[in-house]
């Protein structure tokens, strides 16, 4: 979510089944954003290619091999792409703090923290939708201290969008 998105906005389009168009960049993530970088990269090696060469062997393999990375991107990027158009599944309910115990179904919406140790690292984990999901520590503090919330899920991958309590989004 960016700082020029209203807060209330985006709790309204979520709890709405939308993705507010701030948050779009998050639900893509930097891998899609890497990936269609690099396709660019490719298509201005193969145009330049083309240019000083002309079409020979060398230039239409680079053609060739930037058509392969395009389609390659095309396909795996669709789905990313389509989380940001489906409607999010929003799952509301009490949050339960599964303590020590394991994390099981029987709850809605739950969380686990598991402190630092020695030669561990604090982690914090929330499972809704049947689904467990690695939370970092400050979502994970405010989880802890909300009473009720609503979890907003992508809608084809699952992944947390936002995270709507009784003091805001997050």
């Amino acid at each position: 979510m960016t700082a020029k998105a209203d807060p209330g906005e985006v709790a309204a389009a979520n709890l709405a089944g939308r993705l507010h168009p701030s948050q779009r960049g998050e639900a893509l993530g930097c891998f899609f954003w890497a990936v269609w970088g690099f396709v660019a990269i490719e298509v201005a090696i193969a145009v330049v290619a083309v240019v000083k060469s002309g079409f020979t062997a060398s230039a239409l393999v680079a053609v060739a091999v930037a058509l392969v990375v395009l389609v390659l991107a095309v396909r795996f990027g669709r789905r990313q792409f389509a989380d940001c158009r489906a409607p999010l599944t929003v799952v509301p309910g009490p949050v339960h703090d599964f303590g020590a115990g394991p994390i099981t179904d029987d709850y809605p919406v739950g969380f686990k923290h598991t402190p630092r140790g020695p030669g561990t690292t604090e982690k914090w984990q929330l499972r809704v939708g049947g689904r467990t999901h690695s939370v970092n520590p400050a979502r994970g503090k405010r989880l802890a201290a909300e009473r009720v919330i609503a979890v907003c899920l992508l809608g084809n991958s699952g992944t947390v969008a936002s995270i709507v309590g009784e003091n805001g989004v997050w």
